[in-house]
């Protein structure tokens, strides 16, 4: 290994959240069950029924504990629970794509206790009155009844009362790829929150759904905030999540950067793999909620992704290794889905990091060290400890909730002219 210095990246200083804005709950378990015993389900809706339960692809904390202690909830009240993906297109818009992605999260059937189904057929709903066809899983459907578990959060494509969670798991991710695609299809004529709210009303209306349970995290990737409640009540609780998410979410603590370093994008990170409304592109923005960033630059893209790179487009330049992980099929799979041409662009990549930086900081103009307004992350959804160069960790010194830790360093390179590991 070797520390050469002959690039144009100045020393950097670590900056670290010192707590998160809302503690997170401490027994999972004892909280779901709270939860789903508040909501009295009547005992012939449960007993011997077979309980379709619904999880999603996204790297919910916790995913595989709540998932499991759904089931066991459900087997104590005499029902026969299995889990299904409900990840619209995701996982390359295969039944075993989406098997993996639950696996890889540790949801198996060994471990949950219960059958794991995937596939992609679906079952035909009919049409919503503004004229939406609807689709639902074929084995939920053939169910007896579904409980739907998704993250509650602010959403990379649009703004609104209800933006990524329980509704859009409804209509988009028990709808397989059919229902994702009708439902992108309509959003950017209709918009996204218009197209979610009737198709997931007419998901409602079949009585199929049993209860929802919406997860809030905090900015350190902890559950912070349980809810369940029954089919009527699931758009209000919703409702209601959101707000409580908003102000959790992680965000990059300066209004501008000139460079932003990237370990890794992702479709467990978000559904754009960068989320846009960290890195401030490729949605509208509410004034400050996102840095202005000059240019962006991704190293990886993450084994849970499966070679799904779409939001690669939101980059200015990657790392080649990135962009021989790319599994065209898998992307345009999701970008078909999507309607979203720019994010599964692929920009220019560089066979190592010392020759991206050298070029993304000459296209600033090669600023020096002093002037550099630069911040390397781990990824958009982990954004707790994150490297800085001197003039932003000036800026941070009077940051509330954050601290800057003593020494300065110098980034390392291997002899490939790669980065080595900072933010461990």
């Amino acid at each position: 290994m070797t520390t050469n210095q002959t690039h144009p990246l100045g020393t950097l200083r670590i900056l670290e959240r010192v707590a998160p804005s809302a503690p997170g709950i401490t027994n999972l378990p004892l909280e779901l069950a709270s939860a789903l015993n508040s909501l009295a389900l009547p005992a012939e809706k449960l007993h011997d029924k077979r309980i379709a339960v619904a999880i999603g692809s996204r790297g919910i904390a916790g995913i595989d504990i709540l998932a499991r202690e759904l089931c066991q909830w459900l087997k104590s009240q005499g029902a026969r629970p299995f889990v299904f993906p409900a990840m619209g297109s995701h996982g390359g818009a295969t039944a075993e794509g989406q098997k993996k992605v639950l696996t890889q999260y540790g949801i198996t059937p060994e471990f949950l206790g219960a059958d794991l189904l995937s596939s992609m057929e679906t079952a035909p709903l009919g049409t919503t009155p503004e004229g939406f066809k609807v689709f639902m899983d074929r084995s939920a459907w053939e169910s007896d009844g579904v409980i739907v578990l998704n993250r509650v959060k602010p959403h990379t494509d649009f703004s609104g009362k209800i933006e990524s969670g329980l509704l859009k798991m409804l209509a988009v991710g028990m709808g397989k790829a059919e229902g994702a695609l009708e439902c992108h299809h309509w959003s950017w004529k209709f918009g996204f929150e218009t197209a979610i709210r009737a198709m997931s009303a007419k998901v409602l209306a079949s009585g199929k759904i049993l209860a929802g349970v919406a997860v809030v995290e905090n900015e350190f990737h902890q559950v912070a905030t349980l809810r369940a409640a029954t089919a009527d009540g699931i758009a209000a609780m919703e409702e209601s999540c959101l707000e409580c998410a908003r102000p959790l979410v992680a965000r990059i603590p300066f209004p501008k950067l000139d460079l932003l370093i990237v370990e890794e994008l992702g479709k467990n990170i978000s559904g754009t793999g960068l989320d846009t409304k960290i890195v401030g592109r490729g949605v509208e923005l509410h004034p400050g909620e996102a840095p202005q960033i000059r240019l962006i630059y991704v190293r990886d893209l993450t084994a849970e992704s499966s070679g799904n790179a779409l939001g690669v487009g939101l980059a200015d330049a990657i790392h080649e290794r990135l962009y021989h992980k790319i599994d065209l099929q898998k992307m345009y799979a999701n970008a078909r889905t999507s309607m979203n041409p720019p994010m599964p662009r692929i920009p220019i990549f560089w066979p190592s990091d010392q020759q991206a930086l050298a070029w993304l900081l000459g296209a600033l103009g090669s600023p020096e060290p002093a002037e550099q307004r630069v911040a390397w992350i781990r990824n958009t959804l982990n954004l707790n400890r994150l490297a800085v160069s001197p003039l932003l960790a000036g800026d941070a010194a009077t940051l509330p909730g954050w601290r800057i830790l003593a020494e300065p360093f110098a980034p390392g390179f291997d002899d490939g002219g790669d980065l080595l590991p900072a933010l461990v």
